[in-house]
């Protein structure tokens, strides 16, 4: 009887394990997948919505050594929009466009990934479409250091690399 007990927990075990690692592999291989219409773009638009320099500047350091993606300087000039967001942006709201308190705006903003929280330290990358504004593909990545922000682009280069395979 022992041995049975023995047996049936190590199955047991196996099975539950195996199911965690295929549900761990199934979701990062979904982040990583790369449309087409990403994988051939030639120019990019770094869209900061972080509020910090420091951020922007480590993503143009970034893409300028890889030198996968042309970096242009507005959105209708590009293939592709990677938008780096940390939950701390601000939005500029032209005159006469902000309702009265009374009557404040109910709409979400249209911000990719805004319905998930980014962790403290850390920077959302999204490439979007310019053309629809849809996120094509996301990650978030540790940028509470320089040595750590320098990496922030390695999920978007692997991504890359696998689409190419």
């Amino acid at each position: 009887m022992k041995s049975f007990v023995r047996v049936f927990a190590t199955v047991t075990l196996l099975v539950l394990f195996s199911t965690i690692t295929i549900q761990a592999n199934d979701k990062h291989d979904k982040r990583a997948l790369l449309p087409a219409s990403v994988v051939s773009a030639k120019t990019v638009y770094v869209d900061n919505e972080t509020t910090s320099a420091e951020t922007l500047n480590t993503a143009y350091t970034e893409l300028s050594k890889w030198g996968r993606l042309q970096i242009v300087d507005t959105p209708q000039k590009a293939d592709i929009v990677l938008r780096l967001s940390n939950g701390n942006y601000v939005k500029f709201v032209p005159g006469g466009d902000n309702p009265p308190a009374s009557k404040p705006k109910t709409d979400k903003q249209n911000s990719t990934g805004a319905d998930e929280a980014v962790p403290p330290g850390s920077t959302r990358i999204s490439v979007i479409d310019p053309k629809t504004g849809n996120s094509l593909w996301s990650d978030i990545r540790k940028t509470d250091s320089v040595k750590a922000a320098m990496h922030m682009l390695d999920g978007l280069r692997e991504a890359f690399d696998q689409k190419q395979k």
